[in-house]
C-alpha cells in the first residue's frame, strides 16, 4: 500500500515507488527504489515536498503524516456545537437584485479556481490572495441573499469536475454557515477551506483511472493521500490559518473515528470542519462523484440523516436538512394543478412552499413568459392546498434546460 511522507521525514529502508514530480525531472536512475544512504535521503528532501512509500516493499516501518498540531479551539473545548449557533441575519437585498451581483461573482470564482488548480498541477508557485478576495465577495453576497449565488452553483453540478464541485461545496458550505448565524470573518476562512478541500486531487488525478465504485485498494489509497498532500501544499505557503488548513486535511475525518488520514473523533474535529464534510458528502452523493453512485436529493438527505449519529455531527446533520429542504434550488417541480416549475428561492421558514418559475402548463406547453410564483404567499392568501408541490420531477423528461430558463429570466443589469 502507498503512503504519503513528507520529504524530510523520509528514511532508509522506505521504499519510494514515486515522487510528487515526474521522474524524468530528478536524479535518480530507477523509477522506484529503496532508500539506502543520507545522500538519496537529502536529495529526496532538497528536491521534493512529498513522495509515496510502498509500505510492503519498505524494511522498516511507514506511519501516515501525524495531524496538525492546532490550538485549543472553544468547540473542541466546550464540545457543544448548538452554543455556536445563533440567529441568522436577516436578507438585506431583494434575489433579482443580487442575482445579477452574484454571477460576476461565480463566474470570478470559477476562473480563480480554474486557474489555481492548474498551477498546482504544473507545479508553479501559488498566490491564495486572489481567491480569499473571491471567497470574500461571495460570502458577503450570501449575507445579502444566499439564494442568488446558490442557485447559481446548481446550475454548474452537471460539469461533475473538480473546479465546479469546489463551487458547490464553497457555496452550500456558506450558505449552511449563514444559517447557522456565522459572521464575515468565520465564512471567510470556511469557504476558503471548502474552496480548497480537494486541492490535493491534482496532483494525483493523472495516477487515478477515475474515482469510481470499483476503485482497486491501491487506488483506494493514492486517493486517500489527497488531504494530506492537499494541507502540505497549503502549509508551505506560510499565510493561511490554521482553521483553513485543517479544512483540507480533515474533511473525511468523521465523528466516530472511523475517517482519514488521521482517524480523528468527537471534538479532535473542527466544527469548519464537520460542516464542509457534510456539505462535500452531500454535492458527491448528489452529483455521482468521487465514489458515490448519483442519488435524488430525497435519498441523499435521507442517508445524511442515518448517518448522523456515526459519520457526522448530529445536530449539524438536523441543521443542513432544514437549510437545503426537500426541493434544492434549480430543481425541477410539479404542482398539484399539474403545471411544472422550476425552484428558484425561497423563505428559511418556508421550505415546502419556495418561490418558483412555472414554465410548463397542465397540459404540459410551454408558459411564455416563464410566471414567476411564491408559493408561500399563495397558500397564506388564497388557503388552499393547488399550489402546492407534489413531487420533484426530472427535467430532461420535458427536455427543460435549467441553465438556459435561469440565465434567460435573470440577465446581468
Amino acid at each position: 500500500m502507498k503512503v504519503v511522507v513528507e520529504a524530510h521525514n523520509v528514511k532508509k529502508g522506505m521504499y519510494v515507488s514515486e515522487l510528487d514530480r515526474p521522474w524524468l525531472n530528478s536524479p535518480f536512475l530507477f523509477q522506484g527504489f529503496r532508500i539506502t544512504n543520507t545522500d538519496e535521503i537529502e536529495q529526496i528532501a532538497d528536491l521534493c515536498e512529498y513522495v509515496f512509500v510502498d509500505t510492503e516493499k519498505s524494511t522498516v516501518p511507514v506511519e501516515r503524516e501525524p495531524s496538525l498540531t492546532l490550538p485549543p479551539s472553544p468547540e473542541a473545548e466546550k464540545q457543544n456545537v448548538a452554543r455556536l449557533i445563533k440567529r441568522a441575519l436577516p436578507y438585506t437585498e431583494k434575489f433579482e437584485d443580487e442575482f445579477a451581483n452574484a454571477k460576476g461573482y461565480y463566474q470570478s470564482a470559477k476562473e480563480e479556481i480554474g486557474n489555481l488548480f492548474d498551477d498546482i498541477k504544473m507545479g508553479k508557485s501559488l498566490e491564495i490572495k486572489d481567491a480569499r478576495t473571491t471567497v470574500t465577495l461571495m460570502a458577503d453576497s450570501i449575507l445579502r441573499h444566499p439564494d442568488a449565488l446558490l442557485l447559481l452553483a446548481s446550475l454548474g453540478n452537471k460539469d461533475k469536475n473538480l473546479v465546479t464541485h469546489a463551487l458547490s461545496v464553497c457555496t452550500l458550505s456558506l450558505v449552511f454557515a449563514r444559517s447557522l448565524g456565522f459572521e464575515t470573518a468565520a465564512l471567510v476562512d470556511l469557504g476558503l477551506g471548502a474552496l480548497l478541500h480537494d486541492i490535493g486531487e491534482i496532483k494525483i488525478s493523472d495516477q487515478l483511472s477515475g474515482i469510481a465504485a470499483n476503485v482497486s485498494e491501491e487506488e483506494q489509497a493514492l486517493f486517500e493521500g489527497h488531504t494530506v498532500i492537499g494541507a502540505m501544499i497549503l502549509k508551505k505557503l506560510g499565510n493561511l490559518p490554521d482553521n483553513v488548513i485543517a479544512i483540507v486535511r480533515d474533511h473525511h475525518e468523521r465523528i466516530d473515528g472511523s475517517g482519514y488520514p488521521d482517524k480523528l473523533a468527537g471534538a479532535a474535529i473542527s466544527v469548519h470542519t464537520r460542516i464542509v464534510s457534510i456539505v462535500d458528502t452531500y454535492d458527491s452523493i448528489l452529483n455521482g462523484t468521487n465514489g458515490y453512485e448519483s442519488m435524488s436529493v430525497d435519498d441523499v438527505l435521507k442517508s445524511l440523516y442515518a448517518w448522523r449519529h456515526d459519520l457526522f455531527d448530529e445536530l449539524l446533520v438536523e441543521k443542513f436538512i432544514q437549510c437545503v429542504g426537500i426541493y434544492p434550488l434549480g430543481s425541477v417541480v410539479e404542482l398539484r394543478t399539474g403545471q411544472i416549475g422550476i425552484v428558484v428561492s425561497s423563505r428559511p421558514d418556508a421550505r415546502l412552499l419556495p418561490r418558483i418559475m412555472l414554465i410548463l402548463d397542465v397540459h404540459r406547453e410551454p408558459v411564455e413568459p416563464p410566471q414567476m410564483i411564491n408559493l408561500a404567499m399563495f397558500k397564506e392568501k388564497l388557503d388552499t392546498d393547488d399550489f402546492e408541490i407534489k413531487r420533484l420531477v426530472d427535467g430532461q423528461r420535458y427536455n427543460i434546460d435549467v441553465r438556459q430558463y435561469i440565465l434567460r429570466e435573470f440577465p446581468s443589469t
